[in-house]
Parts: C-alpha cells; structure tokens; sequence
C-alpha cells in the first residue's frame, strides 16, 4: 500500500462490499493528481507499512467490536505518525446512541428507547426499526404500548435480535404546501458543508424520493440554498457533537426546525448531475463539484516513512481472529 510519494494521497477505509460509494471521487479526484484509494477493512488488518498521509475511517455500523478496536488501534498509529485521520473508531455510535446524544444536546427533539433493558416509549407515535444496518423500518408508526409489544414480538419471531432493535420516536411533518414529506441532506468534509439534493415521498419514510412531487419553487428555492445554506450552522454542531468528521446528515424539518435522523459515515457520492429542471442540474452539480473539491484539500503527499501496523493484530490477545480474514 505505499505509493507515488509526490501525488497527494486520500485512502479511504470501508467495508470490502461497499466501496462502490466512492467510485466517483477516485475518477475526478485522478485528474486533480489526487491518488484516491479504497482500502477495505479486510486489507487494513492485513496490513504491515501504511503510507503516511490522509485516511478517512468509515463503515463503523458494519464492524464487529473486535474490528472496532483493530481500526482504532491503526488510526492512532497513523495519527501518531503524523499522517492526517479523519473519524475515529474509538468515538463511533451506535444509531440509538446518536439519537439520544443529540437529543440531550438540544441538537434534535425526539429521542428513542431500547426495549432490550426494558425501557418503554414515553410518548407516542413512536416506530420500530434495527440499531444496525440500513434495513428500514420494522413497524407501521405505533400509538400505545400495547401496538408497540405485538410489533416487537412481531420482529423476534422474524429472527431480528433483541439487543439490535430500537423504538424510535416519531419525528416528521409534511411540508405545508405540497402535503409530502422531505429528507434533507448535507455532506461534511472536515470542515466543509455542502448541502445536497432534497427528495420528497408521500411515505413518512422518506428515503429515495419519488419522481414528479417537487415543485419548480422547491428547486428554486434548493439551488439559492448553495450560496446561502440556513442550517449550516446546526449541521456543524451535529457532526462537531458526533466527534464525525466525514460523512452526510439526513434530517427533517418539524415546525421549521431541523431534526437529525442519521449520520452516514459512507455515503454514496451520485455520479448523475441530469435533471429536466434548470434549477436542479445546476444545484447536483454545485453540490458534487464541492464534495469533490473537499475530499482533494483532504488529500496530502506522504512524510515521513511508511507506518508500521503489522503488531496491531498480534497472536495473542483478542484481536488475533482478524489474521483469519
């Protein structure tokens, strides 16, 4: 894993499977002469020398805790080296985890409880869903206690882990001139935000958006918020509160005010910048141009010699199964 050391250099870390959301970076950022290189966890603990230069850790939510430990041990060899990291291991959360800490920081209104150490939502409508992965929803919105234990037993007889699932509460609102609901996202590069695309769904669970609900003004309205983005400052205090310094934010908007619901730590970066809408195509292409131009000042040219890894997995110790990936 060492290379050319007069490119600047940004490895980016993630799950063996999920590399395809960074295709576009490694494209564009070539032509920038940034070397932009996916390295899979799979890789990493393989690894004996790494290059001292710019690494972002993601994927939290797909590693075991062994792994956890093991990419945390790495980043602090590399920080140590001087080599610049962005998103510790060691400062992950768990999604429920995320959503009370926001929550007790004022960041967000609604918080959820876990029914693995008994605990029972106090307000309603609340929903069910996994702590991990990017599964959904497990339950219609539930308005008693009564609907919420039919739609727990529901799910561990479908084989879903107690200690995995979460009531969540119910944060959404329609917007007040076309009755649908929006997911707002931002994207954060260490420093930089940069607002992305608005989807609209006549679900509550808005998530990929549905074709022909948005109206001309909201894509106005979309493209004049990249020159003046009115939650870029509660955008940083998340991710500054989240200790997360790559990934993108999606949220909703409840009585106009913003209400985190999860912090990605490996997005997918959109290739397509096409749309019928002026307005649109203009606001994709900002909003790509800039994600780019973040991840190549994140990029640095290796100092310093290659960093010595190979005794974070050592044979004895509870990290020693990783050798058997």
């Amino acid at each position: 894993m060492l290379f050319n050391p007069s490119r600047a250099q940004l490895f980016f870390v993630c799950a063996h499977d999920h590399r395809y959301t960074v295709k576009l970076p490694a494209q564009h950022l070539q032509r920038q002469n940034v070397r932009f290189k996916t390295i899979p966890y799979e890789a990493l603990f393989r690894a004996s020398r790494l290059t001292t230069a710019s690494y972002i850790f993601s994927d939290f939510d797909r590693l075991s805790s062994t792994e956890l430990t093991a990419a945390a041990a790495v980043y602090r060899k590399l920080a140590a080296a001087g080599a610049k990291v962005i998103n510790d291991p060691a400062l992950a959360l768990n999604r429920d985890d995320t959503i009370r800490r926001l929550h007790q920081s004022g960041l967000s209104d609604f918080t959820c409880f876990g029914p693995r150490s008994g605990e029972k939502p106090e307000r309603f409508p609340v929903f069910l869903r996994t702590i991990t992965g990017h599964r959904g929803v497990l339950s219609d919105l539930l308005h008693s206690e009564e609907e919420c234990e039919i739609a727990l037993k529901r799910a561990i007889s479908q084989g879903y882990p107690l200690h995995d699932l979460v009531f969540i509460e119910y944060a959404a609102q329609p917007h007040p001139e076309t009755g649908f609901f929006q997911k707002h996202s931002a994207y954060f590069v260490e420093d930089t935000v940069v607002p992305s695309n608005i989807v609209n769904e006549r679900n509550w669970v808005a998530k990929f958006g549905e074709a022909n609900l948005a109206t001309p003004e909201q894509y106005a309205q979309e493209r004049r918020q990249m020159d003046d983005y009115p939650h870029e400052a509660w955008v940083r205090e998340v991710f500054a509160c989240l200790d997360v310094g790559y990934g993108r934010l999606d949220f909703g908007l409840v009585d106009g005010r913003p209400q985190a619901y999860e912090v990605n730590t490996n997005p997918t970066l959109g290739r397509s910048v096409d749309h019928p809408n002026p307005d649109r195509a203009v606001a994709l292409q900002i909003s790509r141009d800039r994600i780019l131009e973040a991840l190549g000042t994140v990029a640095t040219r290796p100092s310093g010699r290659p960093v010595y890894v190979g005794d974070v997995l050592t044979r004895k110790g509870p990290l020693r199964r990783l050798k058997r990936l």
